[in-house]
């Protein structure tokens, strides 16, 4: 676009900001290929085009739903590996359905369904039992990581840089041995208390 400055004008800047000016007007000779028809498409709307692919309308964009996007779907929802397939209906998985994933391996309808027909056959309250047994188990094998990090921390001497370079060790006046030896005991007594609740609760 060569424009004198002497030929700007307001009403020609007016125009170039909203590209009606003859400059950007002009007509262009080119092959672009076979021309196709602009259709407008709702959200959610699917088409197939002419190789054959599978097309959906999102929010501004389009996703093709190749045999790949299936194949990873089917591969998420495998792996609610203890869903009935004959009955389960978790096609969208949502936040519980995940958390469930994790717990059971079913989706969070299947988990109902599950508790609700072990109500039924009176073997609800022995399920409940060994669900708070493994949630327990899982809190002390946690728990035992954290015990171990934080007698690390606390036995372990700190070093500081200084400015010239040297390294200067502060101690933190506990007797590392003594402080592992009472925090080791101090958990182990918490484990013990919590199994014999365990226990009690299974007897």
């Amino acid at each position: 676009m060569d424009l004198n400055e002497k030929n700007i004008t307001p009403e020609s800047l007016k125009k170039m900001l909203t590209g009606t000016h003859e400059t950007q007007n002009k007509i262009q000779i080119g092959y672009t290929g076979e021309a196709t028809p602009t259709e407008i498409r709702n959200i959610g709307d699917k088409w197939t085009d002419s190789d054959g692919n599978e097309w959906e309308q999102r929010n501004g964009y389009a996703i093709k739903l190749g045999k790949e996007w299936q194949q990873e779907l089917r591969e998420y929802l495998n792996e609610f590996k203890n869903c009935p397939k004959e009955t389960c209906t978790c096609t969208m998985p949502k936040r519980l359905d995940e958390k469930m994933k994790v717990i059971h391996g079913m989706c969070f309808d299947c988990v109902l369904s599950m508790e609700h027909k072990l109500r039924i056959e009176g073997k609800f309250e022995e399920y409940e039992k060994q669900k708070v047994k493994n949630n327990v188990m899982a809190w002390i094998k946690e728990a035992e990581k954290d015990k171990d990090l934080i007698i690390e921390e606390l036995t372990r001497s700190l070093e500081f840089v200084n400015s010239n370079g040297l390294v200067e060790k502060w101690g933190n006046n506990v007797d590392p041995i003594q402080m592992k030896n009472k925090i080791e005991a101090d958990f182990e007594n918490l484990k013990q208390d919590l199994l014999k609740k365990l226990e009690t609760t299974d007897g």
